[in-house]
């Protein structure tokens, strides 16, 4: 695997764990980050890179600065 490809696997798998904890379904959290579903589906995958834009939306619909999230996956 690549090098950017685990990056947005961590990303995903972050994301993914903190949205878990928040709310019910990728739906709910799809609606509240204005993301289409099968968008977030990807992301969680790893499979989509996400524009700043985005990765904002799904830092402040998680409650958390997208500083911590680069902060935790950066390492």
């Amino acid at each position: 695997m690549s090098k950017e490809k685990d990056i947005l696997v961590t990303i995903g798998d972050y994301i993914g764990k903190k949205a878990k904890a928040k709310f019910k379904s990728n739906v709910e959290f799809a609606n509240v980050c204005d993301v289409n579903e099968s968008t977030i589906r990807r992301i969680l995958r790893g499979e989509q890179n996400i524009s700043i834009k985005v990765l904002k939306r799904i830092c402040e619909a998680l409650e958390i600065k997208m500083s911590d999230l680069l902060k935790e996956v950066g390492n």
